[in-house]
């Protein structure tokens, strides 16, 4: 097992980390392995240990790059394609993603990984403790519960994109022991009940061990718990999370921060992020000065999965849309129809005048009403658009130190649409995201590496799973755990009724009639709070409501029917797999 922490080692020295580390456990006679009686030798080795856990947080496979734009974006419908070379990447969104395609198995490669540096170091923290002082056995606590938690983390994120929904279907492999040779490497694929168990005994172990952790910019027991009531969820446990999100509620100390502080904490300002709810989050730490500029393809510790998705701007020298990186996305139209945004799409409210083209005077107003009174209007949108994305001509980015208004997602003139797009016109909106964006400059001047952090779980999260597992039982409290994450969106006291409160489990949302969210507030709530945070997939494969989904959503790529498939709830493991792994219970995704 110790000749496989060379390569750990080398990842955490690579990541970047500010954290001190001595190199004495090199000075070896073999050079080409590493002993337990070298190494580890302190807690300042487990640390280092640990560093590579966290970083692989940051890989390129994973949300350094493919997890949001690549996958999650494209099976959950936050975005619609700008860029429609690609039928693969089309097929991810349309319901016929391709075995190996690149965009849905690197993340299995990645991931993984992050499972074996988590094993790698459980396994490293039980031999130092035959050796430690006994007075060191608070922090070595400490680092075993996040070791703990990081491997259930990435098992969930391996889970959520190649794991059936069903429990009693395919999971993923559950691995909890460093493999030595390539037959112990060879692993059967675990139920997806068995899955989710092994995650419920990771977080147990870890709420436990964290118990002394204070650092927030690392996993804590509130951590571990908080996952562990979703683990409960997920595996169809709800008395057990209900226990684990009453703890959550009443004893974490966690409080919905104001709105205009909810409306800041996506986009890398560090007087936001490690808030008052948020229970988990990776930090990402943007690289202006990096020696590099390929992003996450080296080690780092900033995400590039943004690149994919940054906004278009106006030139006004040139009245052209201009990317402020690749852009190949943009939220997809529907995602405005489902926040409640029913004005005119905005290129049939141009007009010229005198040989120049403008919006037209009262669809400007319309609008500037609009967001000054966000939330106040009955045929208004939900706040959480404009949290959730930029609105073209009114939003404003930075480049090279200059505010531009914000461009629909399309090249060409501003006030025309080119008819080889194969888009219309009259429906056209091309809102660009918002959440995880870097808006003060393009990618291209942090050397593509932005430092939004990623939330994993966050306190509007336990209240809605609250108010799920409670639902029959109290429905009226259900309602109030609703209504506290919807106030606090409309910028009202999350804990006192509002104006804005929905009256009943199956109250009106602002989802258009005939959306299956229409009148679900449980659900629309999440589908509107966790938008843009790769959430939303969980629920539409537990639930399996992807066919609702794709009748809603219905096209992409500028009119490619998407197609429903049950298979597509589970991505194709990489083929590479199947050349190692040669245990019978190793069994492809049915459809691939």
């Amino acid at each position: 097992m110790m000749k496989k922490l060379i390569y750990i080692l080398f990842f955490a020295i690579l990541s970047g980390s500010q954290m001190g580390c001595r190199d004495s456990f090199l000075e070896l006679n073999d050079n080409g392995s590493i002993s337990p009686a070298d190494f580890p030798k302190s807690l300042t080795d487990l640390d280092l240990m640990l560093v590579s856990i966290y970083g692989v947080q940051h890989e390129w496979g994973f949300l350094g790059h493919f997890w949001h734009g690549y996958a999650m974006y494209c099976l959950d419908h936050t975005i619609d394609l700008q860029w429609r070379g690609s039928e693969s990447w089309i097929g991810i969104c349309s319901g016929m993603a391709q075995l190996g395609d690149n965009k849905v198995q690197q993340q299995w490669r990645d991931v993984q990984k992050g499972i074996y540096f988590a094993n790698s170091t459980i396994e490293a923290i039980a031999t130092y403790r035959t050796q430690a002082p006994a007075s060191e056995k608070d922090a070595i606590d400490t680092k075993e519960g996040e070791a703990y938690f990081m491997r259930a983390y990435y098992l969930w994120h391996l889970q959520s994109l190649y794991g059936q929904p069903e429990l009693d279907g395919m999971g993923v492999p559950v691995i909890q022991k460093v493999p030595t040779d390539l037959a112990t490497m060879s692993v059967p694929r675990a139920t997806t009940r068995e899955t989710y168990q092994a995650m419920i005994e990771d977080l147990k172990k870890a709420s436990v061990l964290l118990e002394t952790q204070t650092d927030k910019h690392r996993a804590t027991k509130w951590s571990a718990k908080a996952a562990l009531a979703r683990a409960y969820l997920f595996a169809e446990k709800p008395d057990s999370a209900k226990v684990v999100l009453e703890d959550c509620i009443n004893n974490s100390g966690k409080t919905l921060v104001p709105f205009e502080s909810y409306k800041q904490m996506f986009n890398g300002d560090t007087q936001y992020e490690y808030n008052s709810e948020s229970f988990y989050e990776t930090g990402n730490k943007a690289s202006p000065d990096a020696p590099n500029a390929n992003g996450s393809r080296v080690q780092n510790t900033g995400s590039t999965v943004s690149l994919l998705y940054t906004p278009f701007y106006i030139d006004p020298l040139s009245e052209e849309r201009k990317a402020m990186g690749y852009s190949n996305q943009y939220m997809h139209d529907q995602n405005l129809k489902r926040f409640g945004y029913n004005d005119a799409p905005p290129l049939t409210e141009m007009e010229e005048v005198n040989g120049t083209w403008r919006l037209k005077p009262a669809y400007v107003q319309q609008q500037m009403e609009r967001r000054e009174m966000l939330g106040q209007q009955e045929d208004g949108p939900d706040p959480r658009l404009f949290v959730c994305a930029l609105q073209p001509f009114f939003d404003s980015v930075m480049v090279a130190g200059k505010y531009y208004k914000v461009a629909q997602a399309e090249f060409g003139k501003w006030y025309t649409l080119d008819p080889a797009t194969g888009l219309d016109k009259n429906e056209f909106y091309g809102w660009p995201l918002r959440k995880n964006q870097y808006l003060q400059g393009t990618l291209a001047e942090t050397k593509n590496v932005a430092g939004a952090n990623f939330y994993f779980i966050r306190l509007p999260d336990i209240y809605l799973m609250y108010a799920e597992v409670i639902q029959n039982s109290n429905p009226t409290l259900a309602l109030e755990y609703i209504n506290k994450v919807k106030r606090r969106a409309y910028g009202f006291n999350p804990d006192v009724p509002s104006e804005v409160d929905y009256k009943s489990l199956s109250d009106k949302t602002k989802a258009p009639v005939g959306d299956h969210l229409a009148n679900n507030p449980l659900l629309y709530e999440r589908w509107a709070e966790f938008f843009g945070e790769t959430r939303w997939w969980d629920d539409v494969r537990r639930l399996k409501i992807g066919a609702q989904e794709a009748a809603f959503y219905k096209t992409v790529a500028a009119g490619r029917s998407i197609v429903w498939r049950d298979e597509h709830y589970a991505m194709p493991i990489s083929p590479l797999e199947f050349e190692t792994n040669s245990n019978p219970g190793m069994i492809q995704n049915p459809g691939y």
